[in-house]
């Protein structure tokens, strides 16, 4: 009886002992599998260096724009990647533009900034940047779609631009990177009217004016036509005294009025200054990475001494 209790022990051991091989294999093999997942690096030494004449860039670094354009993700994160660069031209670049937004439009309330900076510099926007500058071709980066697959790209490049103002300002100093981001990205024009949130015109209006100093709004009806038939249109203008501040149409009164309100109120927060000057920037001022070079063999003898 014991040796038969024994055998089967030992045959439920083996079961176990079987079971605990095949999951730790299973675990492995996935391991594996997703560490060896198909590499995208389609770049060599000399697409870099067009990048970099693409964008009117050289830096000193010779090996800058590699790491630029390294994502994480590439060879398990055992060459240096753009993750650090990346994490120093994110706020850069929220510094130059968040001063460029405010210069421009002295109007925008705080909140509407955000949203206008979230709509025309975040991922997005800045993958779409990094296409235009042709670094697509450029990145190394393990997608788990396949060699030939852009799922995730959008991300993957949007970093990428966050780390390539990152590199410049490391590289070249402040004045060079405020430049680059001014002739690359502030170019396009920003749409306002589709980020500016107006949930109650009318109310916001009478606010507005009210900060300001100016008459209470009054709603007029300019022109119309078609009152007694099925498709009217009434066309009113909202007034400060005697300036019209903006106008609006609609199917009815109350729709016109809504909408003219909605056009004062677009005016003045889409007001912006044409030809904005930013101020210039000193890199002895602004980073600290100017005369490293200088610096670490300063505090080298320092210590040394």
């Amino acid at each position: 009886m014991f040796s038969v209790a024994r055998t089967r022990l030992g045959t439920a051991g083996a079961k176990v002992a079987s079971g605990r091989a095949l999951s730790l294999s299973t675990f492995t093999s996935q391991k594996m599998a997703k560490q060896t997942r198909p590499i995208i690096n389609n770049s060599d030494e000399t697409t870099y260096a067009a990048l970099e004449a693409r964008l009117n860039v050289q830096f000193k670094d010779r090996g800058l724009m590699k790491q630029v354009c390294t994502h994480k993700s590439f060879d398990q994160g055992l060459e240096s990647s753009n993750e650090r660069l990346e994490w120093l031209g994110k706020r850069v670049l929220n510094l130059y533009v968040g001063e460029y937004l405010v210069a421009k439009y002295p109007n925008l309330p705080m909140e509407s900034l955000q949203d206008v900076q979230h709509a025309n510099f975040g991922m997005g926007s800045l993958a779409e940047a990094g296409k235009h500058f042709g670094m697509l071709p450029a990145m190394r980066w393990s997608s788990s779609a396949g060699p030939t697959q852009t799922v995730g790209a959008t991300k993957v490049l949007g970093k990428a631009v966050q780390a390539l103002v990152g590199a410049v300002y490391m590289d070249q100093g402040a004045a060079a990177a405020k430049e680059f981001v001014k002739r690359h990205l502030l170019t396009k024009p920003v749409d306002i009217e589709a980020v500016v949130q107006l949930k109650n015109p009318k109310t916001m209006l009478v606010e507005l004016t009210k900060r300001k100093g100016l008459e209470y709004p009054i709603a007029r009806l300019m022109k119309e036509t078609g009152r007694f038939t099925s498709s009217p249109v009434f066309i009113v203008g909202v007034f400060c005294g005697t300036r019209m501040v903006g106008m609006g149409f609609g199917s009815s009164l109350k729709m016109a009025e809504y909408r003219a309100a909605k056009d004062a109120l677009l005016k003045h927060y889409a007001k912006e200054i044409k030809d904005v000057q930013l101020v210039d920037a000193d890199d002895s001022d602004l980073t600290f990475f100017k005369d490293s070079e200088a610096t670490a063999s300063a505090s080298a003898s320092a210590f040394a001494a």
